[in-house]
């Protein structure tokens, strides 16, 4: 902690910006628009409800909303300048999971004395009732479980759909229906945050969440990012918080997304990985620039690789990231 603010406090006395913004393109890649289908949905839920927009009342979530979400969460992704972004997609692999909206799971409440009751009692997804079997046969809900105790069906669709409009339409067109919701369990670790500031850049907060995480988590660590109208990416800095004290960062999920989009250099050579005392760079120009990071994120160190190697007798056991001619290199101390 004493050198994390040491380096801040010699940055800001030599008038060095923490930061920059690097050239990026909002172009969603289709292993991202895969990854993050349900994480842009319940954002442009959760936006549309803040801002109280008549979208809210559609089944179906706008496209239009969806977009605004995916291309600022794709500028961060193709920012591979960026050692954060890795951090993001990669190693943390953060998901908006936390008090989401979205659920592919529906519960809805029934008169126990209906013919829906009846029907759904029998195992038998379609009840007779033409609208609710149009909306059922539609989105392709089938019948999981009948709790008739209490009269709720619970529904299960491999479409993810704004269910709350479901079931204030299924509670006001068909006089059995009693509400309708989203069938999710509260407390999974891990949210994203999206707004627009005044100048139209997109402020994307990514949080990785880890220990007691059915009450909101103990710990968490942000990596905060703005993307500009013409999808420029700046890395504004970390929020970090534990009830008990700031703890470092678990072991990493390595999910490792942009692996899949990431070109692979063929050239240059690091190893060994893990390393100990050094890390060696075969086939990299003299006094190449290179940067390591922290796996959170932090500029630890900078240099030139000399004598095609870079010292590292000093560093910890752990996870680092080396950045060489604008690819990143993940590697472990041993």
């Amino acid at each position: 902690m004493i050198n994390r603010l040491l380096f801040i406090f010699l940055l800001f006395l030599f008038g060095v910006s923490l930061h920059a913004q690097v050239n990026s393109s909002c172009n969603v890649p289709i292993e991202l628009e895969q990854a993050y289908d349900r994480d842009v949905k319940s954002l442009a839920m959760k936006r549309m409800n803040a801002l109280n927009s008549p979208d809210y009342n559609k089944i179906e979530i706008p496209q239009s909303w969806q977009d605004t979400i995916f291309e600022a969460i794709a500028a961060v992704y193709n920012a591979t300048e960026l050692p954060q972004r890795d951090s993001v997609f990669n190693l943390y692999c953060v998901h908006d999971v936390a008090i989401s909206p979205i659920s592919t799971g529906f519960l809805v409440g029934v008169d126990t004395e209906s013919a829906i009751g009846a029907a759904w009692d029998a195992g038998n997804t379609l009840t007779g009732n033409n609208y609710l079997d149009s909306m059922l046969t539609e989105y392709n809900f089938t019948l999981t479980n009948y709790i008739s105790s209490i009269g709720a069906g619970v529904l299960q669709t491999d479409q993810l759909l704004n269910l709350y409009a479901l079931g204030n339409d299924l509670a006001a067109n068909v006089p059995a229906v009693q509400y309708g919701e989203p069938d999710f369990l509260i407390g999974g670790a891990g949210r994203i945050t999206f707004d627009i500031d005044n100048m139209g850049n997109r402020l994307l907060d990514f949080r990785f969440e880890w220990n007691d995480c059915f009450d909101g988590c103990d710990n968490y660590y942000t990596w905060k990012f703005q993307v500009t109208p013409d999808c420029q990416v700046e890395y504004l800095g970390f929020e970090e918080f534990g009830f008990f004290g700031v703890e470092e960062l678990p072991d990493p999920v390595n999910c490792m997304l942009t692996d899949i989009a990431d070109p692979i250099e063929e050239r240059v050579t690091v190893f060994p990985n893990p390393f100990k005392e050094s890390i060696q760079i075969k086939n990299v120009a003299p006094n190449q620039a290179w940067r390591l990071f922290d796996a959170q994120g932090q500029l630890l160190r900078t240099g030139q690789v000399h004598d095609g190697q870079i010292s590292t007798t000093d560093l910890p056991k752990g996870l680092y990231l080396l950045q060489l001619r604008q690819q990143t290199y993940r590697l472990i101390r041993q």
